[in-house]
């Protein structure tokens, strides 16, 4: 990792190699102005042979801003995929970096509209929702580093209706949707459930 790396960082990122299991890699993104980065963990085969497990791991570096204040905790990103979708580390870059450069606020059932279709990886899906993570079987809590705690929300793609289904029945509705459909988390094509 790099030198701008702190000891906050590496704990998460230690503790997220550990929860995803198999060999991690971090790998610097940057935006489109080479202004702003973040750091992402991969781990392939995790939490399943087939499947990459993806987390930002210096996010937490940066406010969360609500109504122009910041928010009083930090956040990390996380997400899995089919590993045969490699780039979908730049979905969870790209999330990050309108939560550092854009001030785009985090928090359970937020969606970032377009990000999935900006990146061009999906026929079928659009946005990004957030939600609190349940993929892996070990839980992956908010830590806390003295006064600052980092909480970890997981990055689901949703399509367009799905998207409009949130707005109206909120993100907690379409998390048990997606879960009685028993839609497959890990298939950036999927069909959309509504």
């Amino acid at each position: 990792m790099s030198e701008d790396i702190t000891d906050d960082n590496r704990a998460v990122a230690r503790t997220l190699a550990r929860t995803f299991g198999g060999a991690p890699v971090i790998r610097r993104h940057r935006d489109e102005t080479g202004r702003s980065h973040v750091d992402l963990l991969t781990c392939r085969d995790a939490p399943a042979a087939g499947v990459t497990s993806y987390a930002t791991v210096t996010l937490a570096n940066h406010p969360i801003i609500l109504d122009g204040a910041e928010f009083p905790a930090r956040a990390e990103l996380v997400g899995a995929c089919a590993s045969e979708t490699e780039r979908f580390a730049h979905v969870l870059a790209a999330c990050a970096f309108h939560v550092i450069d854009s001030g785009w606020f985090l928090a359970p059932g937020i969606v970032f509209p377009g990000v999935v279709a900006a990146s061009g990886l999906s026929r079928t899906l659009a946005h990004v929702m957030f939600v609190l993570p349940a993929l892996w079987p070990t839980p992956i809590d908010t830590m806390e580093f003295g006064p600052r705690s980092v909480a970890f929300l997981m990055a689901v793609p949703i399509s367009a209706g799905e998207y409009a289904f949130a707005q109206d029945k909120g993100g907690d509705a379409l998390e048990e949707l997606l879960a009685a459909h028993r839609s497959d988390p890990f298939d950036i094509h999927r069909p959309s459930v509504v």
